[in-house]
Protein backbone atom coordinates (compact mmCIF):
# COMPACT_ATOMS: atom_id res chain seq x y z
CA UNK A 1 0.00 0.00 0.00
CA UNK A 2 1.35 3.63 -0.79
CA UNK A 3 -0.33 7.02 0.30
CA UNK A 4 0.81 10.35 -1.23
CA UNK A 5 0.79 13.08 1.87
CA UNK A 6 0.17 16.07 1.04
CA UNK A 7 0.80 19.05 3.61
CA UNK A 8 2.46 22.43 3.67
CA UNK A 9 4.25 21.90 6.88
CA UNK A 10 7.23 20.02 5.98
CA UNK A 11 7.71 19.35 9.74
CA UNK A 12 3.99 17.88 10.11
CA UNK A 13 4.47 15.83 6.59
CA UNK A 14 8.00 14.23 8.05
CA UNK A 15 6.19 13.37 11.34
CA UNK A 16 3.08 12.17 9.56
CA UNK A 17 5.47 9.98 7.41
CA UNK A 18 7.25 8.64 10.25
CA UNK A 19 4.17 7.71 12.27
CA UNK A 20 2.46 5.74 9.26
CA UNK A 21 5.50 3.71 8.36
CA UNK A 22 7.09 3.01 11.86
CA UNK A 23 4.58 2.29 14.08
CA UNK A 24 1.13 1.75 11.01
CA UNK A 25 3.32 -0.28 8.52
CA UNK A 26 2.05 2.09 5.69
CA UNK A 27 4.48 3.24 3.35
CA UNK A 28 3.89 7.05 1.72
CA UNK A 29 5.56 9.66 -0.43
CA UNK A 30 5.72 13.23 0.69
CA UNK A 31 4.56 16.70 -1.29
CA UNK A 32 4.30 20.05 -0.12
CA UNK A 33 1.79 21.34 -2.05
CA UNK A 34 -1.56 20.24 -4.25
CA UNK A 35 0.67 21.39 -7.49
CA UNK A 36 3.35 18.73 -6.79
CA UNK A 37 0.71 16.77 -5.88
CA UNK A 38 -0.63 16.57 -9.34
CA UNK A 39 2.35 16.48 -10.61
CA UNK A 40 3.36 13.24 -8.54
CA UNK A 41 0.16 11.77 -9.98
CA UNK A 42 0.64 11.68 -13.19
CA UNK A 43 3.96 9.33 -12.41
CA UNK A 44 3.16 7.11 -9.58
CA UNK A 45 -0.01 5.50 -8.53
CA UNK A 46 -1.73 5.35 -4.99
CA UNK A 47 -4.00 3.78 -2.81
CA UNK A 48 -4.98 6.97 -0.68
CA UNK A 49 -4.47 10.54 -0.77
CA UNK A 50 -4.40 12.29 2.23
CA UNK A 51 -4.14 15.93 2.26
CA UNK A 52 -4.05 18.85 4.81
CA UNK A 53 -6.86 21.62 3.88
CA UNK A 54 -5.20 25.08 4.70
CA UNK A 55 -2.33 25.33 1.96
CA UNK A 56 -1.29 28.62 0.23
CA UNK A 57 -2.66 28.61 -3.58
CA UNK A 58 -4.65 25.63 -4.07
CA UNK A 59 -6.31 24.53 -0.65
CA UNK A 60 -7.34 21.06 0.02
CA UNK A 61 -11.32 21.27 -1.13
CA UNK A 62 -10.44 22.59 -4.42
CA UNK A 63 -6.95 20.15 -4.89
CA UNK A 64 -9.61 17.34 -4.46
CA UNK A 65 -12.01 19.00 -6.95
CA UNK A 66 -9.09 19.25 -9.33
CA UNK A 67 -8.44 15.39 -9.04
CA UNK A 68 -12.30 14.58 -9.63
CA UNK A 69 -12.72 16.84 -12.38
CA UNK A 70 -9.63 14.71 -13.95
CA UNK A 71 -11.57 11.47 -13.69
CA UNK A 72 -8.94 10.43 -10.69
CA UNK A 73 -10.83 8.25 -8.65
CA UNK A 74 -7.89 7.32 -5.90
CA UNK A 75 -9.83 7.51 -2.16
CA UNK A 76 -8.79 10.81 -0.28
CA UNK A 77 -8.63 11.81 3.22
CA UNK A 78 -9.09 15.64 4.04
CA UNK A 79 -6.39 15.62 7.50
CA UNK A 80 -6.78 19.16 8.47
CA UNK A 81 -6.57 21.42 11.82
CA UNK A 82 -9.81 23.36 10.47
CA UNK A 83 -12.42 21.75 12.17
CA UNK A 84 -14.95 23.45 10.97
CA UNK A 85 -18.33 21.52 10.12
CA UNK A 86 -18.67 23.62 6.49
CA UNK A 87 -15.18 22.47 5.22
CA UNK A 88 -16.26 18.43 6.39
CA UNK A 89 -19.19 18.91 4.38
CA UNK A 90 -17.71 20.48 1.01
CA UNK A 91 -15.33 17.69 1.30
CA UNK A 92 -17.52 14.91 1.25
CA UNK A 93 -19.79 17.03 -1.22
CA UNK A 94 -16.45 16.89 -3.59
CA UNK A 95 -15.91 13.48 -3.26
CA UNK A 96 -13.52 12.97 -0.38
CA UNK A 97 -13.84 9.75 1.58
CA UNK A 98 -13.09 10.64 4.94
CA UNK A 99 -12.18 14.00 7.08
CA UNK A 100 -9.94 13.35 9.97
CA UNK A 101 -8.95 16.41 12.34
CA UNK A 102 -5.49 16.90 13.33
CA UNK A 103 -4.94 17.01 17.37
CA UNK A 104 -2.73 17.52 19.91
CA UNK A 105 -2.47 13.98 21.03
CA UNK A 106 -0.87 12.49 17.77
CA UNK A 107 -0.87 9.06 18.75
CA UNK A 108 -4.63 9.54 18.71
CA UNK A 109 -4.22 10.95 15.67
CA UNK A 110 -2.41 8.98 14.05
CA UNK A 111 -3.81 5.61 14.70
CA UNK A 112 -7.15 7.34 13.48
CA UNK A 113 -5.68 8.15 10.28
CA UNK A 114 -4.09 4.52 10.22
CA UNK A 115 -7.18 2.95 10.92
CA UNK A 116 -8.93 5.09 7.82
CA UNK A 117 -6.09 4.40 5.75
CA UNK A 118 -6.85 1.06 5.59
CA UNK A 119 -10.50 0.77 6.16
CA UNK A 120 -10.41 2.87 2.60
CA UNK A 121 -8.43 0.30 0.87
CA UNK A 122 -9.99 -2.55 2.52
CA UNK A 123 -13.33 -1.42 1.16
CA UNK A 124 -11.76 -0.33 -2.42
CA UNK A 125 -10.05 -3.68 -2.69
CA UNK A 126 -12.85 -6.46 -1.74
Amino acid sequence: MKVLLVDDDPIFLELSKTFLEVFHGITSDTVNSAREALAKLEKDSYDVIVSDYDMPFIDGITFLRSIRNKKISIPFILFTGFGKEEIMHLAIENGANSFIHKTSNLKTQYSELSKQIWQIVSSSTG
